[in-house]
């Protein structure tokens, strides 16, 4: 039985005979998808992880500001927090093209609901200490990349290969909401609760998630290869891929170059939300939120669009206007100003990401899959360099000036990318 097959469970047009992802095969746009009753819980599945993580991430950043009172410290705790996606997203890849992926994905949210639930009750005890934190936060960061690549390759096994553009973009979609629910619940629950509240909220969808991946029937089981190699062979085959797929290549190339700095403007806003805009831990929360509300329109079009082709273009675009809006928020002196300018930032980073893995799933073969998107995960673990670097330089020149640059390498690798590889925009 396939996995469409098996995917459809009882969702039968009644008298046809037909199944629901042949049905969604055979209709355009996002709506279709849902026929698909394992995709609906994949999607909940995810929506409730993306609310939790955001308001974490939320928590995360204020908790070190008010421990610390220091923009380094604040960028070292988001160093932290990514350094495992650094050292694990490739063997992490590897493991996806390997084991069960559903399985996966439930055993790593488990643990993290079992460590945010730990970091809630010292931080409600008045026992959390920034140390305490950095742990945390790398064991939070450790659990996401172990089950990334698979979660994503898993969406190939359960929709039809004609959707899994949709299928991203409205994955997409909701992590748009998720990024506008979840950075408003995070500064609610602090202002509310303290710091706990949002450790003890993600731990909750983290719970969530694993409930919804268990109902899945479709196996995680990634598809059969003859002969297996040994993990170090399957590793360096990711890399030797790529030396032969130019424009898979440049995605990823492209997408971990502009990661290393990609996180700088999010790192950096508890300090515009408390020292620019002279706001509290709700105003954080609307700004995280605003980045969240530009994901949904470039969602939702890619979601509904039914033109293949032209991925590459779009990619590029959103590139720019991500770059664009980093720019405008760097030299935001208004929260209305900063709001505007990370709405755009969230329209061109939802569109850059969710093109790059539709790239990637179209131009590389299905056994590769996970290997690749391992590759393509390093675009957040790159950006500790960044990250870390811009803490200590906005130490002495501000927070403002380090988003601008930020912003001004991410066209620079994109414009140099194109330089040597022209036809990116054609794919």
């Amino acid at each position: 039985m396939t996995a469409a097959e098996t995917a459809s469970g009882s969702d039968e047009d009644e008298g046809a005979g037909v199944t629901a992802p042949e049905q969604a095969e055979r209709s355009d746009g996002a709506v279709a998808l849902f026929r698909i009753r394992d995709f609906r819980r994949y999607w909940f599945a995810s929506a409730s992880f993306g609310v939790g993580i955001w308001a974490y991430i939320t928590a995360m950043g204020w908790t070190a500001l008010e421990l610390t009172d220091s923009p380094f410290a604040v960028s070292l705790v988001n160093v932290v927090y990514f350094m495992p996606m650094f050292l694990f997203a490739v063997p992490a890849g590897v493991l996806a093209d390997v084991v069960d992926r559903r399985r996966l994905a439930m055993v790593s949210r488990a643990i993290s609901a079992v460590v945010a639930g730990a970091l809630g009750l010292m931080a409600g005890a008045g026992h959390l200490t920034y140390g305490w934190l950095l742990v945390v936060s790398f064991i939070i960061g450790a659990s996401i990349v172990s089950e990334l690549s698979a979660r994503q390759a898993y969406v190939a096994q359960i929709v039809p290969s004609t959707m899994i553009s949709n299928a991203f973009a409205l994955t997409a979609f909701q992590g748009g909401i998720a990024r506008v629910v979840g950075p408003l619940i995070g500064g609610w629950t602090i202002a509310r609760w303290g710091d706990a509240g949002g450790y003890w909220f993600f731990a909750m969808t983290s719970v969530v998630f694993v409930w919804f991946f268990y109902r899945i029937s479709v196996s995680g089981q990634p598809p059969k290869r003859e002969g297996r190699a040994r993990f170090r062979n399957e590793l360096i085959s990711g890399f030797s891929y790529l030396q032969g797929d130019r424009n898979a290549a440049s995605v990823v190339a492209t997408s971990v170059l502009c990661g290393a700095v990609g996180w700088v403007y999010l790192a950096m806003m508890p300090m515009v939300a408390r020292d620019v805009l002279g706001g509290d831990s709700v105003v954080l929360g609307i700004l995280g939120m605003a980045v969240g509300l530009g994901s949904v329109p470039s969602s939702i079009y890619l979601s509904t669009r039914r033109r293949n082709g032209g991925e590459g273009r779009l990619y590029v675009g959103g590139l720019f206007l991500w770059a664009t809006g980093i720019a405008g928020f760097g030299l935001a002196q208004t929260q209305t100003q900063a709001v505007v300018m990370l709405f755009l930032s969230g329209i061109g980073f939802t569109a850059h990401t969710v093109l790059a893995q539709t790239l990637i799933i179209k131009l590389v073969p299905a056994d590769f899959h996970g290997r690749v998107l391992g590759l393509l995960g390093l675009t957040w673990g790159a950006n500790i360099v960044g990250t870390l670097t811009a803490g200590a330089l906005a130490e002495t020149l501000g927070v403002g000036t380090v988003v601008v640059a930020s912003a001004c390498v991410i066209v620079l690798v994109t414009g140099t990318v194109l330089t040597f590889n022209r036809n990116l925009v054609r794919v």
